[in-house]
């Protein structure tokens, strides 16, 4: 039972981060990216054959994951954000199908289907830090916390300003002599860096890693915790995503056969999202904008 209160904080942790990266960019900047998972997806592969092939660490990972889920969301950015709204969706979301492909196509490079196996836990200090322990808690709260606390400061910058400006009157921030252009581009790229983030620690908990990563459910269960906690709102976003996996998790508790908890979840993320839409379209936690 701890090992397993242990492992819905941290796969909580892992989501957090990764929701707030998306809040970054589709949020705050109104990007409509249906391909964010891609970043998510390239920061764990990264960690994986790194760890796997050239036995980099931890630690490095984290930093390496975040460098070329970046590096890849700027090339991204140029081709998909001269379109808006529902074309850069359907652009991004077509890109995010292509990625699976590629990974599951890749065999030499991603291991195909079959997957990565093999991965290291974190060591620090000497010391290995196992999955699903109290220690792994203690480090994952470290550095999602410390990740959360840049992330605020973006949020809340004159740069944060811009975005949300841009979201809300793109027109008008060119018209006093702002580049849209690159600002969206630098919110792509540093709301992908984050997700890189998350994917290597997603990476370095499972221990295994396979193209599922890149499945559209992961998608819509992302795209969910941010418009449930409210688009742009920072503690929102956050509430959004804990509240999400805790109605996912209430089939379980409760005690439903294991072959309906899938289809009772997807039944209660749907009502959820109905319910946000009808009542509360900014967002079940909107009360906490300024």
């Amino acid at each position: 039972m701890l090992e397993y209160i242990f492992s819905l904080i941290i796969i909580t942790l892992i989501w957090t981060l990764l929701a707030q990266s998306y809040n970054l960019s589709f949020g705050l900047t109104g990007l409509f990216n249906l391909g964010h998972i891609i970043f998510y997806g390239i920061g764990a592969y990264t960690a994986a054959i790194l760890n796997t092939r050239y036995g980099w660490g931890f630690f490095t990972n984290i930093a390496m994951g975040a460098i070329v889920s970046g590096i890849f969301a700027a090339g991204f950015g140029i081709l998909t954000l001269r379109l808006s709204g529902h074309y850069l969706a359907v652009a991004t979301l077509g890109a995010a199908m292509i990625s699976t492909v590629i990974v599951t196509n890749w065999v030499g490079l991603t291991n195909g289907p079959l997957g990565i196996r093999g991965i290291s836990e974190p060591i620090l200090w000497g010391f290995t830090i196992q999955a699903d322990s109290l220690s792994f808690v203690i480090l994952m709260l470290g550095i999602v916390g410390f990740c959360f606390f840049l992330l605020y400061k973006i949020f809340h910058s004159p740069f944060g300003r811009i975005l949300r400006a841009i979201k809300d009157d793109e027109i008008a921030v060119q018209a006093i002599g702002k580049d849209s252009f690159k600002a969206k581009i630098w919110s792509l790229i540093l709301s992908a860096a984050f997700a890189g983030v998350a994917g290597v620690l997603y990476s370095h908990y499972r221990l295994f890693l396979d193209p599922t990563i890149f499945a559209l459910p992961e998608i819509i269960t992302l795209i969910l915790m941010v418009v449930v906690g409210g688009r742009g709102n920072f503690l929102g976003a956050l509430l959004g995503t804990i509240l999400v996996i805790f109605i996912g998790e209430m089939p379980r508790f409760i005690g439903f056969p294991d072959n309906i908890i899938g289809a009772s979840r997807n039944i209660l993320y749907a009502v959820l999202l109905i319910g946000t839409m009808f009542w509360k379209p900014r967002g079940l936690f909107s009360f906490f904008e300024k």
